[in-house]
C-alpha cells in the first residue's frame, strides 16, 4: 500500500495548523451534517476551514471513484494554465494498493463571492443573457483544447460579479473529476457536454430558444447538424430525468 500527499505552495502551514497534514488525518476528518455540500455513492464533499481560509474537501472511496481525485487535481492545473478559471487547487492525496487507488481526496479553495450560476439566476432572471458570452467563451476554449467535462450542467459554472454587483461577470468551471481529453470519439462527448448545458439552461433555468441561438453564435460552431444532434440529445436527457410531484 502506497500513499501520496501533495500540498500546493502556500498551503502547507494553514493545513498543518488545522491538523490536515497527513493523508490519514484528512480522510478521517469528521463531517458535520451541515458542512457536507454534496454526497453521492463513493464521494462526498465537505466545507472545512484552515487558518481562516475556506476550503472544500472532496473525498473518494472505492476503485471506481478514487482515481477521480488525481484526475481533478491534474485538470485544475492544466485548465488554469491555459486561462480557464477554476478553483485554486490546494492539496491532493491518494492511497494505492495492488489494484489501483482505493481512497483519495482533493482540496480546493473557496471562490470568494461566487455563486452557482443557476442559483445566481433565481434572483436575477432578467440578467440571464449576461451569462451567454462568458459561458460560451469557456465552453469553446475548453472544447477546442480537447477537453470534455461529462457533467457540463449550468450548476457547475460559478458566477462572480465585479464592481459591487453591477460590473462584468467572471465565470469559473468546477467539478472536474470526470473531465477527460479523449484521443478519439471526442465529438460524441462534446455533443453530450453541449446537450447537458442546453438542457440545464432551457429546461431548468428559463433560457429561451432565442437565448440558445445566441449561445450557439457566441460558441462559434455554425454547423446545423451539430446543434440538431445537441438538441436531440438534450431531449433524451429530459425524458430520463425523474419526475416528482
Amino acid at each position: 500500500m502506497s500513499t501520496t500527499l501533495t500540498i500546493a505552495e502556500g498551503f502547507a502551514e494553514p493545513l498543518r495548523a488545522a491538523g490536515f497534514d497527513t493523508f490519514g488525518k484528512i480522510m478521517a476528518l469528521p463531517a458535520p451534517r451541515g458542512d457536507v455540500t454534496r454526497a453521492v455513492p463513493g464521494r462526498f464533499t465537505t466545507r472545512v476551514e484552515a487558518a481562516g481560509r475556506v476550503l472544500y474537501l472532496k473525498r473518494h472511496h472505492g476503485l471506481m471513484t478514487a482515481r477521480q481525485a488525481r484526475n481533478e487535481w491534474q485538470r485544475l492545473h492544466e485548465l488554469r494554465d491555459v486561462g480557464i478559471a477554476c478553483p485554486t487547487p490546494v492539496a491532493f492525496g491518494e492511497q494505492r494498493g495492488l489494484f489501483g487507488a482505493g481512497a483519495s481526496f482533493v482540496i480546493t479553495e473557496e471562490i470568494p463571492n461566487a455563486t452557482q450560476a443557476d442559483w445566481w439566476l433565481r434572483d436575477r432572471p432578467a440578467r440571464r443573457r449576461e451569462l451567454l458570452a462568458p459561458i460560451a467563451d469557456i465552453a469553446r476554449r475548453f472544447h477546442e483544447r480537447g477537453y470534455c467535462h461529462k457533467d457540463f450542467y449550468l450548476c457547475h459554472f460559478f458566477v462572480r460579479e465585479t464592481a459591487g454587483g453591477t460590473g462584468a461577470l467572471k465565470i469559473f468551471l468546477l467539478d472536474l473529476q470526470r473531465c477527460t481529453r479523449p484521443c478519439c470519439g471526442a465529438w460524441r462527448w462534446i455533443v453530450k457536454d453541449l446537450a447537458q448545458l442546453h438542457y440545464s439552461m432551457t429546461a431548468q433555468a428559463d433560457f429561451t430558444a432565442d437565448d440558445w441561438r445566441e449561445f450557439t453564435r457566441l460558441y462559434g460552431a455554425s454547423e446545423a447538424p451539430l446543434w440538431r444532434t445537441v438538441e436531440a440529445k438534450s431531449a433524451r436527457i429530459a425524458r430520463h430525468v425523474p419526475k416528482h410531484g
